[in-house]
């Protein structure tokens, strides 16, 4: 049950009026069902996973708790922090995750990939409020979920773990990975699934191998009734995924949409004032005319005296 009733809107629509951007709809569930009972836990994200629903996330690559307070009031689903390729520290991360919470007043769960499977970085994360960990660099060799030590059984219970496959060798042992006790879902590394097999970095490629490896790990996360999640910038992506099956879909992150933001209004800022010149150019040019026609005028005028 939500602490406050009714609660003020979330995010901030004076922001979005003041840009003319319209809010985005809200998505097929409902996240203030599955809030904790404190901002300080993680929701109930392997309920949300068992309701075979779309989430729609966003993802922090940038290490600063300005951006997180920006994201958290959007209205995404969930967002996806990404500790391994990020510079930062437990400090930073657990306030991150903690900015996530609090400012999204719960309704966005904070999903970490960390640096590593140590017991220490999964406990750290869990403590501090993770909705799930994604454990990176699997190929097939565990028997088992690292367990982090963490303050309650409540954390275990409601945090999911995702582990992600970007190998050729783990793509090969997808289904050894699939189906180890304690898992909840699956995601693609792709760009490292690519480079592992020796082909240029990207999202997707239509090489046969590296589709038949995709398939491989589409299809046994499949047979165990785990959700995939993935990446999908853009709407032919998003249908993609969807099409396969898809449940967790990043369709943002915060550096591709800054620049893709920033360019965007320098574009448009540099066809404004080409469009500006060629306008004053123009003028320029009619009176430069018209300053001829008068003076054909006059002479003329002086000539018939």
């Amino acid at each position: 049950m939500p602490y406050y009733s009714p609660r003020p809107p979330r995010g901030s629509p004076q922001l979005h009026t003041a840009y003319g951007i319209a809010v985005p709809p809200k998505g097929d569930i409902n996240m203030d069902d599955y809030r904790a009972n404190s901002l300080n836990q993680p929701c109930r994200f392997r309920d949300i996973l068992k309701t075979g629903k779309v989430i729609v996330g966003t993802s922090i690559a940038i290490p600063s708790v300005a951006i997180a307070k920006h994201t958290a009031t959007m209205g995404f689903d969930w967002c996806f922090i990404d500790a391994e390729h990020t510079p930062m520290g437990p400090d930073l991360l657990t306030d991150i995750i903690k900015t996530i919470n609090y400012y999204s007043e719960g309704s966005m769960a904070s999903v970490v990939r960390l640096p590593t499977h140590g017991h220490e970085w999964i406990a750290w994360a869990l403590d501090a409020g993770a909705a799930a960990i994604v454990l990176p660099h699997n190929y097939g060799y565990t028997d088992g979920v690292p367990e982090g030590s963490s303050l309650l059984n409540m954390w275990s219970t409601n945090a999911a773990i995702i582990m992600q496959i970007e190998s050729a060798e783990g793509a090969k042992n997808a289904e050894r990975i699939c189906c180890v006790e304690g898992v909840d879902a699956i995601m693609i590394g792709t760009g490292d699934l690519r480079l592992s097999m020796r082909l240029p970095f990207g999202f997707d490629g239509p090489e046969p191998e590296f589709q038949e490896a995709v398939k491989n790990i589409e299809e046994a996360a499949a047979r165990h009734n785990l959700p995939l999640a993935g990446f999908a910038l853009g709407p032919p992506a998003v249908k993609a995924k969807l099409k396969k099956g898809y449940k967790l879909l990043m369709v943002s992150n915060d550096m591709t949409s800054l620049t893709a933001g920033q360019s965007a209004n320098l574009a448009a800022a540099r066809s404004a004032v080409t469009d500006s010149k060629k306008v004053e150019e123009k003028k320029s040019f009619v009176g430069k005319a018209e300053n001829v026609i008068v003076a054909k005028v006059a002479a003329r005028a002086m000539a018939g005296q």
